[in-house]
């Protein structure tokens, strides 16, 4: 009987690690799909424990299945990080394995084959490879992608080839771009949503409030959330527009749970970019909680 090969996807998340067992189509095995505690904040003996749990698990799946081959896998992980190398260089989150070479790590697992296919790739980086092998990406060759949540993240694609700095992050950063008093991140991000909203709503001090609730009241016809998500979207579009005009950025594309209300801000983030006369499509990623694990294989596919 020929094995079904498949690969280990893993989105190494702040919260959680969401893995499943994929096909070379990016599509997941039925039942694959598993969920683990990442403990980024704690010590390195959880944060290592959370990726024995995750491979194991996907290795125990394949054994009680049979028929299925795993023969790689792919990580996506946000930095700083030497996704070369696998070591993680993070001092924010995941700080307790800071320069644990993760790909030893992962080897000494028992059951994981020596010499197996391990690949490490940026979380955007992934999200949009994921957008361009089955998404909304697919059908371009010069895209970008703007992750919305906690942080603020970019990438982008030239002649469908993702764009990686040295270290093998994005090329162009965006979150740390000068922009009134701080950096962009501060006004376009989980932080920066409340912040417009606290000031529109003259609640400087309201607290216990996420995007999440910003978008419902958005959704029930509340004019302040309505246009704090306005005003965000035209910040971001503004600051973004050189760089969509500089590349040639045919689609742009919006991923993170903040993207779920894009629909609030996606009239002003066209008309923005309006003069952006190479875009031709800009809208929400097609898979907006599997994009990074699709494109977790993108090194491993080739």
């Amino acid at each position: 009987m020929d094995l079904q090969k498949t690969y280990l996807a893993i989105d190494a998340g702040g919260t959680f690690f969401k893995s499943a067992l994929l096909d070379a189509s990016g599509d997941a095995i039925a039942g694959s799909v598993y969920s683990e505690r990442s403990y980024s904040e704690g010590p390195a003996a959880k944060i290592v424990g959370a990726y024995r749990n995750t491979v194991s698990n996907a290795l125990s799946f394949a054994r009680e299945h049979g028929g299925i081959e795993l023969i790689g896998i792919g990580i996506a992980t946000p930095g700083p990080f030497d996704y070369e190398n696998g070591v993680p260089l993070m001092k924010h989150k995941f700080a307790s394995v800071y320069g644990v070479r993760l790909r030893d790590v992962i080897y000494e697992i028992p059951g994981v084959p020596a010499g197996l296919p391990i690949s490490f790739m940026h979380d955007a980086n992934a999200a949009l490879a994921g957008e361009i092998l089955n998404g909304n990406a697919k059908s371009y060759q010069n895209a970008a992608l703007v992750t919305l949540g906690t942080g603020l993240g970019f990438a982008f694609s030239l002649s469908r080839k993702v764009q990686y700095n040295e270290q093998g992050g994005p090329k162009t950063t965006i979150f740390k771009k000068p922009y009134k008093d701080g950096i962009l991140e501060d006004y376009v991000s989980k932080r920066g949503f409340l912040r417009i909203y606290k000031e529109k709503s003259g609640k400087p001090y309201i607290d216990h409030i996420q995007v999440a609730d910003i978008g419902k009241w958005a959704n029930e016809g509340d004019e302040i959330s309505l246009d704090t998500f306005r005003e965000a979207g035209k910040i971001l579009a503004t600051n973004i527009k050189d760089i969509l005009k500089e590349q040639e950025i045919e689609c742009l594309l919006f991923g993170g749970q903040i993207s779920k209300s894009f629909h609030h801000f996606e009239e002003t983030v066209k008309s923005e970019l309006r003069d952006v006369q190479t875009l031709q499509k800009i809208s929400v990623i097609r898979n907006i909680d599997n994009a990074a694990l699709i494109g977790a294989l993108w090194k491993l596919l080739g």
